[in-house]
This record gives structure tokens, sequence and C-alpha cells, in this order.
């Protein structure tokens, strides 16, 4: 049963709101009494427990999850989103584990967007964390094949810079089968469930599962608020979690529709009358837009690894030295996938005993692919005054450099020796509302509040005792995947807040 009263209660227990708990918990005390912080973590889904084991997994995990696509992945999605995870771990249970920690432009960006002060050497110490306590190292050289090896060959002969990509992993069985929304059932991919979930639970922190929290009490007045509560639903039961400081993990979608709930929020949105204004809330979403990956049927077979591929190399791609329209290939020669996909690829005969023998002989190990995605890009996402997020702004930068990306694909894959290559044509059009992923930036900090949400401090510009911290925080997406570099963040933002106010 939970308490009524917390030192500290935090919403959202995915990629952030573990790491906050734990260090906050482990680290700080009360300032006034030097005594333990009563600290609790609030998550909408179920919590299966069980002590990390890499490579065996828990028994309850080693029941419920799955290396294989059969659905019930699905379950722990809030709208089959797999980036909006719901259980305990959040998304840092089902991410394909290529782990890209932020690149020294990334940073650059961070500061000349919104002033903040998330440099490199100021979060040195942070990434250096993640790498350690995610076991973040190069992709080890049995999981490598021929494929990717030509590719690495071939792009450096054409002069580009590929690079061995990096895998946050301990004691893999590299059975090849796992992608997101894919949980890992032996514990092998790092997350938040496996690394500082722990950590919280040793130093006393309260997990509550299965509880939603509808919205944050908060008293409004003069256009100022300051935040007291969560007001929460758990199998059919309301309730309060009252804490002296509360904070907000719940992702870059799930962040903004919980203070527009709680009246805090954009003044043109049509919900719940609007207390506390801030026009940047569900704004300046930053993310990579979809671009198609460019496939290649070979004559030859690509994957003779002497474990399953599950990733290889990459490489960057610029054409302005401020890092605007940053092209990240991933390369995939002689990876395995599931075999439902291989059966339906569209290099695979379509039925009859040709395809028979195309999945007899592992035609798919024949088949490899570069993806390029775009960061750094000219359009942003926003959120409508309905909620509804679509993608605005000046799109000739994004879908320029979508194009010379798949271009640049083409080329390459052409160059590796390749006889058939999908797509024929390399056209890239921009849709209203256009997917993408890794968004970040609904909620950005920055040191001007007509500009952004929180300041660098991770403190709310207009309502006070609130502090936010996820995806949503962070003012651009950076060159590779969102998570690790939301997890150095969450870090940095643990040691800001005891600095300031737990030591």
């Amino acid at each position: 049963m939970a308490e009524s009263h917390y030192d500290v209660a935090i919403v959202g227990a995915g990629f952030s709101g573990p790491i906050l708990a734990a260090k906050i918990a482990q680290h700080g005390v009360h300032p006034q009494t030097r005594d333990k912080l009563k600290v609790a973590l609030i998550e909408a889904g179920p919590y299966f427990k069980g002590a990390p084991r890499p490579g065996y997994g828990s028994p309850l995990r080693r029941q419920m999850f799955t290396n294989m696509r059969d659905g019930s992945e699905l379950t722990y999605l809030w709208g089959g989103d797999v980036s909006r995870a719901k259980l305990v771990g959040g998304t840092s249970v089902h991410w394909d584990a290529q782990a890209f920690l932020p690149f020294p432009i990334d940073y650059v960006q961070w500061e000349k967007e919104t002033g903040v002060d998330w440099t490199e050497d100021n979060l040195r110490e942070a990434v250096a964390e993640i790498r350690r306590v995610f076991n973040i190292h190069p992709f080890p050289d049995e999981v490598d094949t021929s494929g990717n090896k030509r590719f690495y060959q071939v792009a450096k002969r054409m002069g580009y810079d590929p690079r061995r990509g990096e895998t946050a992993r301990k004691n893999c069985l590299y059975c090849g089968y796992c992608s997101s929304p894919i949980m890992c059932k032996y514990d092998s991919r790092a997350g938040t469930l496996v690394t500082y979930i722990p950590v919280a639970e040793e130093n006393g922190v309260d997990i509550i599962p299965d509880t939603t929290v509808e919205k944050i009490l908060i008293e409004a007045k003069n256009g100022r608020g300051k935040a007291q509560g969560f007001a929460c639903t758990s199998a059919g039961r309301n309730f309060q979690i009252r804490a002296d400081k509360l904070m907000v993990s719940c992702g870059y979608l799930g962040t903004p529709l919980l203070l527009m709930r709680s009246g805090y929020g954009p003044s043109d949105w049509r919900g719940n009358p609007i207390q506390v204004v801030n026009n940047n809330i569900g704004k300046h979403i930053d993310g990579h837009p979809f671009t198609a990956g460019v496939s290649a049927l070979f004559d030859d077979f690509l994957g003779d690894g002497k474990e399953r591929s599950v990733g290889g190399y990459y490489m960057i791609h610029d054409d302005r030295a401020d890092g605007e329209g940053r092209l990240l290939f991933r390369a995939g020669f002689g990876v395995h996938r599931f075999p439902d996909r291989e059966a339906l690829n569209a290099f695979a005969p379509e039925f009859g005993r040709a395809h028979k023998q195309f999945m007899k002989e592992g035609g798919y190990l024949r088949i490899g692919s570069l993806s390029p995605s775009l960061s750094k890009p000219s359009g942003r996402w926003y959120m409508d005054p309905d909620g509804k997020l679509l993608y605005g702004g000046d799109h000739s930068l994004t879908i320029r450099r979508a194009q010379e990306g798949m271009e640049i694909a083409r080329a390459i894959l052409k160059e590796m020796g390749a006889r058939k290559i999908l797509p024929a044509e390399s056209k890239v059009r921009i849709a209203p509302q256009n997917g993408g992923a890794h968004k970040v930036g609904s909620c950005s900090a920055g040191v001007d509040p007509k500009m952004s949400v929180v300041n660098p401090y991770f403190e709310s510009h207009d309502v006070d005792n609130l502090w936010i911290c996820d995806g949503s925080v962070i003012p651009r997406v950076t060159t590779g995947n969102s998570g690790t570099p939301q997890a150095s963040v969450s870090v940095f933002a643990a040691q800001r807040i005891i600095e300031r106010h737990f030591s």
C-alpha cells in the first residue's frame, strides 16, 4: 500500500524515472533533518520483479517475456506505439540496444538552441556512468558477418568513415531474434529494469505499479502554480499521493499530455481549463523523420558470423559544418530476422517451390540493407489544440537530405555487387503527419522561459515544486537513437537535483 506523503514522488518508470529514483534515494538526504528520503516511483503498467541475471533472466520475466514475435509484447504498449511502454522499465525493456551516446555536435546543438549548459564536459561523468552501467561496448567479432565487413571495405574505399556499432548488452546469447518491441527474457539487454530499479529498491524506493496518474495537483494563483501531489487511480480506486517535490518522466508525448490534463499548458488547448499558461508545452518536438531504408539482394551469402548478428557498422554523412541535416546510416548484412518477415520480404518468391527453396537455403542471408536516418532537420512536430501530433516547418532540407541518403545507400550497395536494389527510386515525400522516431523536446529545457518549459536544472519555469526529466526536455534529437542520451541526461539531472536540493 502506497503511503500518502513522500519527500519525492516520480511518475513514469521508463528510461528516466528509475534513474532519478535510484540516485536521489541513494545519495540524497533531507536538507533539514538529514534523514533518508522517502521516494515513490509510480508506473501505469505492471512490475515483473526478479533479481537481474544477465544471460539467464529471472523466473517471472522468463515466463512473461518472449524473444519471438507472438503479439504478447504489444500488451505493454500505449496504443501499440513502440516509443511508449506501459511497464516498469518502460521503453528500456524493448529497445534494440544499439547504443549511440551523444556525439560532440549534439551537445553543441543543445547549447546553441536553448542556452543550456549541457556541454560535453558537464555531462562527461553522467555519460561514463551509463556506458559502465549499461555495459556499452562495440559489437563483438563473433557477430560480425562477411556482408558487414564488405560494407566497411567498400564504404571506406568510397571515401566514407564507417565505424563499428556499439551495443548495450551483457552476457548476450545472440539468438538473433530480438528487436523492439520484443523483450529479452534473459535480461541481457541493458535497461533500467535490470540496472537502476534494483538500486532504487535497495535504497527504500516505493515502486507503485499498475497506477495511473490522472493529473498533477496544481494550486494556481495569478498565472503561477505550485505542485502538491498526484491524483491517481488503481484497480478502480481513486487516491492521492502527496510529495514535497514532484517529478514527471512520462516521455515526449505522455509528459505534455499529463501537464495539460493538470491545467498547465498552451492557452489554445481544448481540454481542461488551463490555469498556468506555457505555450511551449507540446511544441518544438524534434526527432528523426521517417526515411525509407534501401535493401539489396546479393548472389552470395552475407551471414557467416560465429553467432547470429544483431548489428554491424554505421557511418555519418554531413554536408554542413553545423550538422544540420546529418545522416546516420545503419548497415545490416546477413542479419537473422523473424521467419514471418523473411517469408514476406520483397526479394522472396511469392509462393511455390521457389519460395520453399528460398526459405530452406536461408535466402534472407543474401539480403542486406542500409538505413539512413536524418537528424537535425528543419521541420518539427507539434501538438495541435486537440493533442494531435503534426509535422510542420520548412521541409526542404529534410526532403533533400533524405533523398541524398537513399542515393548514397544505393551507390554503396551497387559498389558492393548487389544484384537487385529496392526501392528502385529514391523519391521522398513528407506527409502532414510524419511518423518519425526518437522524438524529444516537447517540454524543452532552456534559459529563456518564453521559449522553454524547464530551466537547465530541470525545474519548471511556471510551477513550483515540479521537475521534468525525460526525452521531452532534450532540446534536439541526437545523432543516433535517443535511449542512452536520455539515460545520460537523467543521470546528469539527478546529480543537479541532489546538489541543489538534497545535499
